[in-house]
């Protein structure tokens, strides 16, 4: 009986913390929640993004464009995402690499997000015996737009062309995060805030992220790993239930959709990959070696308060 009670008073608690959830982003942007409403429906989402396509040319790199990325072939990169929501083969130029590792041992980050720890990378283990507890994530948030690589990167035409020739449309860059995770101890419900779970994200009607990996990354270093071809075609109940498939069983997923279509993806630093946020993804948690990851998000339309609805 004690365990049927608490069984109840979970679902409880889910319920009213997902109320809420909608509650809050009802209140910032009707215009997200109807999105996280209708997006998560294949049908619908193609519609309107059918709807939002632009006659104008966004989606050629011009010939006085310099691109940090001087052998990328935009429609490779554009077929790719169509058929498995996944491309792979981005490679960042060394200069820009130590760039931002250099911002990110300088610059101030968040351990788990929470403004309230903030630390210089250095400082790390000094705030963790602080506040008591390991970090999973450092988070640099909102402070890398002062960082010149970061803006070479979001700015550029090559990156700019695959986003563009994806979306059907101009690009608007939604979000971004450079992040360090930290390898610890975590429970399920911990990976699962962490996003390392498979999920896949409903941030628009179309929308792509690009991931560049700024420490040598092997399978013990909490590589990203990805379930190809799940940007379309997903099970309706899939469809229906959003952001909540974070719940299911990753194993559960894995024998829906078919082992051969999980990919994990590994490379030194410098290595990056773009995939649409509706493909179910995670990035796993580290056993040995803490990894750096940037990434950068493009979509149609933007949202006030995605990150946080």
């Amino acid at each position: 009986m004690n365990s049927l009670v608490r069984k109840k008073q979970g679902f409880l608690v889910k319920i009213a913390e997902y109320c809420q959830k909608n509650y809050n982003c009802l209140k910032r942007d009707f215009r997200l929640f109807m999105m996280r409403k209708l997006a998560r429906i294949e049908t619908i989402r193609n519609l309107i993004t059918a709807l939002s396509k632009s006659n104008k040319n966004y989606q050629k790199l011009g010939q006085d464009n310099y691109s940090i990325f001087p052998d990328l072939n935009v429609d490779e990169a554009a077929a790719a995402l169509r058929k498995d929501g996944y491309y792979i083969g981005l490679k960042l130029p060394q200069d820009i690499v130590q760039e931002l590792r250099e911002f990110a041992h300088s610059s101030t980050c968040y351990g788990d997000r929470n403004p309230e720890y903030s630390f210089n990378y250095a400082q790390k283990e000094q705030v963790e015996a602080k506040v008591g507890k390991k970090f999973m994530l450092g988070s640099y948030m909102d402070s890398t737009d002062t960082c010149p690589a970061f803006q070479k990167l979001k700015n550029d035409p090559g990156l700019l062309a695959i986003a563009a020739r994806y979306l059907g449309t101009e690009p608007n860059c939604v979000e971004n995060e450079l992040c360090w995770s930290f390898p610890v101890s975590a429970t399920l419900f911990e990976q699962l805030k962490a996003a390392q779970v498979f999920h896949y994200d409903i941030d628009d009607y179309r929308s792509i992220k690009f991931f560049f990996y700024l420490t040598d990354v092997d399978a013990s270093g909490g590589p990203h790993v990805c379930i190809r071809g799940t940007h379309k075609n997903k099970k309706l109940l899939h469809q229906v239930i959003g952001q909540r498939c974070a719940s299911i069983d990753d194993q559960k997923l894995i024998d829906c959709y078919g082992a051969e279509k999980v990919t994990t993806i590994l490379g030194e630093a410098g290595s990056g990959f773009v995939g649409d946020t509706f493909c179910f993804h995670k990035g796993t948690l580290p056993i040995d070696n803490e990894r750096l990851l940037l990434q950068l998000e493009f979509a149609i339309y933007e949202y006030e308060g995605v990150r946080y609805c």
